[in-house]
């Protein structure tokens, strides 16, 4: 899949639309993606809500195992995320790398910075093929 159907497959995505992502960087394997820091994706005390810093890991790396892919769609099979500080600034970024592709199944790492270029969340996670061509 080319890059600019990756881009427009994440961008135009109706989930990851509304909450505001988007693509800065691909590459082989590789996918770098922000989403503005903004009130309506914290939680009490002014800090962006884990959902949303989830949701920003898992779709950095499913597009970076997009950007290896035959065109088939994916799904996460898994995600695991450790959340090692709170963000209170942003552009949040991800950027995620493919660890292994195989058939049907990919992994990746990916890792997660504040507006001040802090890590502050790291994920693995494993995303399957369902032969659904995007």
């Amino acid at each position: 899949m080319d890059n600019k159907a990756i881009r427009q497959v994440i961008e135009s995505d109706p989930f990851l639309k509304y909450v505001g992502v988007k693509v800065l960087v691909l590459k082989e394997g590789y996918c770098k993606i922000s989403v503005d820091f903004r009130e309506e994706l914290t939680r009490f005390g002014g800090l962006l809500n884990g959902g949303a810093i989830a949701t920003l890991a898992d779709a950095a790396g499913g597009c970076s195992v997009l950007t290896l892919n035959d065109g088939s769609n994916q799904v996460t099979a898994q995600l695991d995320i450790s959340f090692l500080k709170p963000i209170r600034s942003g552009p949040v970024i991800a950027e995620a790398n493919v660890i292994k592709k195989g058939k049907s199944l990919s992994f990746a790492d990916v890792q997660v910075y504040d507006g001040d270029g802090d890590k502050c969340a790291v994920a693995k996670g494993i995303w399957f093929f369902v032969g659904v061509r995007t």
